[in-house]
């Protein structure tokens, strides 16, 4: 509540006034016209003395006056006052009726203050009591149905006394004026309960209440903006820098460059370039478009657009991967793999598989780790009945493997693209088979994996909407048909060269009988 500001002394106009004379002394006691001020005028003659402070207080009590009395007014009108003097005072002053609180929003959600520094008595160093100075993001994240917040009535006010004791009425307070914008509706008995329609941030512009799903940083993302954590899409027009977390759930754009940051989306994720430096991570549920990526960690459950450059990163990838070169790290991808150039001259090691989801391949690494560490417990082991329980833990190993190395998820495409080359260095997994190169290997072309002799079949670039499967089994087609046709062309050219032979064998026969006859004619003449 808010004093009612009050009236300066001397434009208080005059009201009642009381006469009090005795012989040595003459005492005025004056109100205001609104009874809110005393003022006592007292004239002391020069053979007289003042009244006591009993006398005074009689006074006051007399004329009705008993509120608001100044217990230090009274003797310092008196002292003021000797004999042949006359002295003025404020006796006593009503009290002001307080006016009422205007109506207001209350929130329905904690505190926007960062969290206090957690402290102990083992933990009285001040180099180990830290503060994070990231968390400064002043914004509440909502979600729907979530109560935003009541809009509380005005109240009425406290009411005043005159200092005769009467009441002075208070002013009520100013209903609040508050209009619902977007995302935003109201509920309880009198509509006095607001409610959000979808996730986002609560804003408030003047009189009217918004839930918006995008929050827009005009800059960088530094100390004055702190972590982002937001129920919506987040565009920052600056860049990220090092050390903050930019999590959004419906998508992040970024006009500028990222450090070695965390960024977070259940969305699409898009930006200019990151250099994690080692310390940059990614986690994407949508798709994620940039320029290039450096020395960074990355899940992404869909595709994977970097035009320029990825080096040196850790990749995991449940869609498809286009860049133009892809250089050191390591490279999961699903749905096959896109690239200009495969490695770098400088031969750093660079693995690639594709057609495989990164879950089962780390559910593999684990159970062959396990199948190790079983190998050598049975190598040690000489006690017949633990070696055959480590030996059925050993068969219920490997089919599991076989079980997850067989696995072909929705979206396999184990296929790579390569427009210009492949340089040493580069390691290459696609379904079962792997292959290091340690030659540069030019392009264009496409790998799959060599389903009849193993290894990498390496064909003619094609598009990667044909998949390796499409890819393996025309390649297969057409070699059962060129199998077929050549099988064909053998059997023709035997039954020809069969038929041939026949002729051949029939004319000499022919011409052994025509040569007969004449043969025995000479034998009779001779």
């Amino acid at each position: 509540m808010s004093e009612q500001p009050a009236q300066p002394q001397e434009n208080k106009p005059d009201g009642q006034r009381f006469y009090h004379a005795q012989t040595g002394y003459q005492l005025i006691l004056s109100l205001s016209q609104d009874e809110m001020e005393c003022r006592a005028h007292l004239e002391v003659k020069s053979d007289g003395s003042p009244p006591t402070l009993d006398e005074l207080k009689g006074y006051l009590a007399a004329d009705g006056i008993s509120i608001g009395i100044d217990d230090d007014a009274l003797p310092r009108l008196l002292a003021e006052a000797p004999p042949g003097k006359s002295a003025n005072g404020l006796m006593a002053s009503g009290i002001l009726p307080l006016r009422g609180d205007d109506g207001s929003l209350a929130y329905s959600f904690v505190s926007l203050e960062p969290p206090p520094v957690q402290s102990s008595a083992d933990d009285d160093d001040a180099e180990k009591r830290q503060v994070d100075f990231r968390v400064v993001q002043q914004f509440i994240n909502v979600e729907p149905e979530q109560e935003i917040g009541r809009i509380l009535p005005p109240t009425a006010g406290t009411p005043g006394k005159t200092v005769r004791g009467k009441p002075v009425p208070a002013e009520a307070g100013k209903p609040l004026l508050l209009k619902l914008g977007q995302n935003v509706y109201s509920g309880g008995n009198e509509g006095e309960l607001l409610f959000a329609e979808v996730h986002g941030r609560v804003k408030r512009e003047g009189e009217t209440i918004h839930v918006v799903e995008e929050y827009v940083v005009d800059g960088n993302v530094d100390f004055s903006v702190g972590n982002i954590r937001f129920n919506g899409f987040v565009e920052v027009h600056g860049d990220v820098l090092d050390g903050f977390q930019v999590s959004a759930s419906k998508g992040l754009k970024i006009t500028g460059n990222v450090g070695a940051c965390r960024l977070i989306s259940h969305g699409n994720i898009e930006f200019c370039g990151m250099d994690g430096q080692g310390k940059g991570s990614i986690l994407c549920n949508g798709t994620i478009t940039a320029h290039f990526i450096h020395d960074s960690t990355i899940e992404c459950w869909d595709n994977m657009l970097v035009d320029v450059e990825l080096r040196n990163c850790s990749i995991h990838c449940r869609g498809s991967l286009s860049t133009g070169m892809l250089s050191g790290g390591d490279c999961v991808t699903l749905s096959g793999l896109e690239a200009k150039k495969l490695g770098a001259p400088s031969a750093v090691k660079t693995v690639i598989h594709c057609g495989v989801d990164y879950h089962d391949l780390d559910r593999m690494h684990i159970l062959l780790e396990q199948l190790d560490e079983l190998q050598q417990k049975i190598a040690r082991t000489k006690e017949l009945v633990a070696l055959n329980l480590l030996m059925v833990e050993k068969q219920k190993l490997a089919a599991a493997i076989v079980e997850v190395r067989s696995r072909r998820p929705a979206g396999s495409n184990p296929k790579i693209n390569v427009k210009d080359r492949i340089f040493e260095g580069v390691t290459i997994y696609l379904g079962n088979a792997v292959e290091e190169f340690t030659l540069e290997e030019s392009g264009p072309i496409s790998l799959i994996e060599n389903s009849r002799e193993g290894g990498l079949r390496k064909l003619s670039l094609s598009s990667m909407e044909v998949t390796a499967a499409e890819l393996e089994k025309a390649w297969l087609e057409r070699d059962e048909q060129e199998q077929q046709e050549r099988l064909k062309r053998e059997t023709a050219e035997r039954e020809a060269a069969a038929e041939q032979q026949q002729e051949s064998t029939a004319e000499s026969e022919a011409e052994e009988s025509a040569d007969t006859p004449e043969r025995t004619e000479e034998v009779a003449r001779g």
